[in-house]
């Protein structure tokens, strides 16, 4: 797994590369302090995970504009934001950007390392606190300390969707708008709607962001 760290303290990034290369499946490390750096490098490379810091300070591009670039650039590459601020207002930014996973500042190495694991094997990990307070439902695990992979797939858990419906349900979940999902699988802006309204409903949910919740609320399997 190639991973690219993206954080404006030098010492945290540091760290964060000490701590990955722990991770036996992890065989290439970089890092940058700055947004431009980190658009360079994802234009150069095709990394699997980025880890990324959601301010680099007033003179760098904000959070959610730098990840909508990289994930403009590079759809398929996995987006873990790393934040002082785990708002659910922040939170739900960057997975609207088309974050895969939040990790607290704070949060311990193991942690990381967990939400590292979950979203390498293609589920999505976001703060306990945001899923208990965004869904009200709390069938299925909730991902957190101690989850160390997705349990179930998709077409496992919600069998009655459609493998198109489930083509487009990953591509928004990677934060692609409705118009390049349907030039990606060839299909109209019209179906792309379609199938989205009818995942929203087979997940009883009423927008991406809610299914992205869900996915992870859950422990899906969604890449």
């Amino acid at each position: 797994m190639r991973v690219l760290i993206v954080d404006d303290h030098s010492l945290f990034c540091e760290g964060l590369a000490l701590l990955l290369k722990s991770v036996g499946d992890v065989s290439l490390v970089r890092s940058c302090t700055r947004a431009s750096q980190a658009l360079e490098l994802a234009k150069e490379q095709d990394w699997d995970l980025i880890l990324l810091d959601w301010n680099l300070g007033s003179d760098n591009a904000p959070g959610a504009q730098l990840l909508a670039a990289i994930k403009t650039m590079r759809p398929e590459t996995r987006v873990v934001v790393v934040s002082a601020d785990t708002s659910r207002d922040r939170v739900h930014e960057a997975v609207e950007a088309g974050a895969v996973g939040f990790v607290p500042k704070e949060a311990s190495a193991d942690l990381l390392i967990d939400a590292i694991r979950i979203t390498s094997h293609g589920g999505i990990y976001l703060p306990a606190h945001v899923l208990q307070t965004n869904l009200a439902s709390t069938e299925g695990p909730v991902t957190g300390p101690g989850t160390k992979s997705a349990v179930l797939t998709l077409d496992q858990r919600y069998p009655r969707l459609t493998r198109r419906q489930v083509d487009v349900l990953v591509c928004a979940v990677q934060g692609q708008p409705n118009k390049r999902i349907a030039r990606n699988l060839g299909i109209s802006d019209g179906t792309v709607k379609q199938h989205l309204n009818a995942v929203f409903r087979e997940l009883e949910v009423s927008n991406r962001t809610e299914a992205v919740y869900r996915l992870a609320q859950q422990g899906i399997k969604v890449f």
